[in-house]
């Protein structure tokens, strides 16, 4: 039994007895009998008064005064240690709660009429999963605005893919309280992930139950040594998690069989294009050469992605397992068993995060000066609105890796980015 119970209880059965004796003496009052007035009424004479009369009566309240000292004494004791157990009990309340919110079906927490459903796509124990996502066709010669028809051609059809939802094991490890705060008030624009919260415009979540998901989801938070192994494992073999390549994986001929035709197909795509160009009237000329590029970067992916199955360095590996489902379009529903069933943008080419292509890397952090702000800005990032690097502002958004990679990993991938 706690102490806020027996305190719940203590002052239940004063209430009660309170009561009672309220109601004794109401009853008692039609059994009165007439007393004589008090001041007619004798009383002990002076040696009894100011004997053991007094006595008696200084003696209760010197036992009232021990009683009140004792009661305080033990509440400035026991004030701290009942405010810590008062803040850790609406703490795992609020983890309770959270974890309400964040349940499905298949959860011992669900509730039909609270959760959100948030471990469909995030798995029921937040170590990641898949959430189906419909993909806009980026061709030039598509308008987005239009219906889809029977004559819509399939090249303008929208596309399902399988988007992988991030472990949120390491996102306590990678994000502030104020970091995953916003993405869940405000979601990821473009994403599976919704906006939650009333802030937003969007969501119908208030503070407090946004709060409750980030402390569920800070209970789920693994350990950074384990976070640091795994993350080491992975560049050999990576079959935990989706959107998540290893070398193992990568040397697979099935993985390099796929890599080969999705450049074969690229390049037909390219020659397509380039004779639709030639071929076709000056009024297209602008859809038709923005085609062309689109199927230049296209190819350029797939080759890129062609010698990464034959030869990729450790660095390479951890920036796909790591960076890229932020600055690779199309990263985190790209699949190794058909690459270009939906293909994605070049490698480090920018999406959610800028490009870090085209030397923009050495630009911003030049060497060999710019080596150790580089590995703070990726092992812990900096403030919103604080400079990194030469000319970099940052937004607040970065995610902080010095918990879930090594130095060893952070410097491997530090060395690809600078190889861009």
């Amino acid at each position: 039994m706690s102490f806020r119970t027996i305190l719940i209880l203590f002052n239940a059965a004063l209430i009660v007895g309170f009561l009672v004796f309220l109601a004794v003496r109401v009853l008692r009052l039609k059994y009165n009998k007439e007393h004589t007035p008090e001041n007619l009424t004798p009383f002990f004479d002076d040696e009894v008064l100011e004997g053991a009369h007094l006595e008696r009566v200084l003696g209760v309240a010197l036992i009232a005064l021990v009683v009140v000292v004792l009661g305080l004494l033990a509440y400035f004791i026991w004030e701290p240690f009942r405010q810590t157990a008062a803040a850790t009990g609406f703490h795992e309340r609020s983890v309770e709660r959270g974890a309400t919110l964040f349940a499905n079906a298949q959860s011992k927490e669900y509730d039909s009429t609270k959760s959100l459903l948030c471990a469909d796509c995030h798995g029921t124990d937040g170590g990641g999963g898949t959430a189906k996502f419909t993909v806009q066709s980026s061709d030039p010669r598509c308008n987005p605005a239009d219906k889809v028809t029977d004559a819509t051609p399939e090249y303008c059809l929208p596309k399902s893919v399988a988007w992988a939802a991030p472990s949120l094991q390491l996102a306590p490890l990678r994000y502030s309280r104020a970091q995953l705060t916003q993405i869940i008030t405000f979601g990821r624009p473009g994403t599976p992930m919704p906006a939650w919260g009333v802030l937003s415009g969007k969501g119908a979540l208030q503070q407090q139950s946004i709060q409750d998901l980030v402390n569920y989801v800070d209970s789920l938070v693994t350990t950074s040594d384990k976070a640091k192994a795994v993350g080491t494992k992975e560049v050999e073999s990576c079959t935990g998690r989706a959107a998540c390549v290893g070398r193992k994986q990568l040397q697979d001929p099935k993985t390099q069989a796929a890599a080969d035709k999705w450049v074969v197909d690229a390049r037909a795509d390219l020659a397509a294009a380039e004779a639709l160009q030639a071929n076709q009237g000056v009024e297209k000329v602008a859809v038709n050469t923005k085609l062309v590029q689109q199927k230049q970067e296209t190819l350029q992916a797939a080759l890129d992605w062609q010698q990464t199955t034959q030869s990729a360095s450790d660095g390479a590996i951890l920036f796909m397992n790591n960076c890229a489902r932020c600055h690779t379009r199309g990263w985190s529903y790209f699949d190794t068993a058909d690459p270009g069933a939906v293909p994605p943008g070049i490698m480090a080419g920018g999406a959610y995060g800028p490009n870090l292509t085209g030397g923009d890397v050495n630009n911003q952090f030049p060497p060999p000066n710019g080596e150790a702000q580089l590995e703070l800005w990726i092992s812990a990032g900096v403030p919103a609105n604080d400079q990194y690097g030469i000319r970099g502002i940052s937004s607040g958004r970065m995610p902080h890796f010095g918990a879930v990679l090594s130095k060893t990993d952070i410097e491997s991938i530090m060395a690809y980015e600078r190889s861009l």
